[in-house]
């Protein structure tokens, strides 16, 4: 003889099973394409490379003092995802001295003998005052996946780093005016501490 859990004789109850699987799939179909975080003062690990001006940085610390976003594509299409994203946040706290936009491409994948005209053709579509702070990575790169939950290279994945190099809020995806709201909240609360 079988005993019965309690569960058992609840889910024969065809309501109770009813609820249960249409809360079920009410939670997964809410859940946003896009997912974003806020996190708790993450530390994020060092990011070694090359502006497109040829200046070499590191990150974090060369964005020590600034509410940072960092917008990173690890391909042509996530780097295209990055654009939308950073262009917003530029338009909102670029006037700021406070704040700072790093976009991120991670080229470690490309191959070698085609990296130098990646890198020319992004120098080529990036207006010469942002050159700056455009970061090109040549390593790192499973590191930085795990870090920031990489899922797919057609999203932009974003890192908003506070005054001292912790990041507040991370996400990922395409940009969407809902998601930005987040990003632009935890900047705004950066920016009042």
């Amino acid at each position: 003889m079988r005993a019965v859990s309690t569960f058992d004789r609840i889910m024969k109850q065809p309501s109770i099973s009813i609820v249960l699987v249409s809360a079920t799939l009410a939670l997964l179909s809410s859940a946003s394409a896009n997912a974003q975080t806020v996190a708790t003062k993450a530390a994020l690990p060092r990011l070694e490379g090359e502006t497109l001006s040829g200046k070499k940085i590191v990150l974090p610390d060369n964005a020590h003092g600034k509410i940072a976003l960092l917008a990173i594509g690890f391909s042509r299409k996530g780097g295209d995802a990055t654009r939308a994203w950073s262009s917003r946040f530029k338009k909102d706290f670029g006037a700021d001295a406070r704040f700072a936009v790093y976009p991120v491409a991670e080229l470690e994948g490309a191959p070698r003998f085609v990296r130098g005209m990646i890198v020319g053709s992004m120098r080529k579509g990036t207006p010469t005052a942002d050159r700056d702070r455009f970061v090109t990575l040549f390593q790192g790169t499973e590191e930085l996946k795990r870090f920031v939950d990489f899922s797919t290279n057609d999203e932009a994945y974003l890192l908003l780093l506070d005054p001292k190099g912790a990041v507040t809020w991370h996400g990922h995806g395409i940009f969407r005016e809902e998601d930005y709201t987040a990003l632009q909240t935890v900047a705004k609360r950066s920016a009042a501490q």
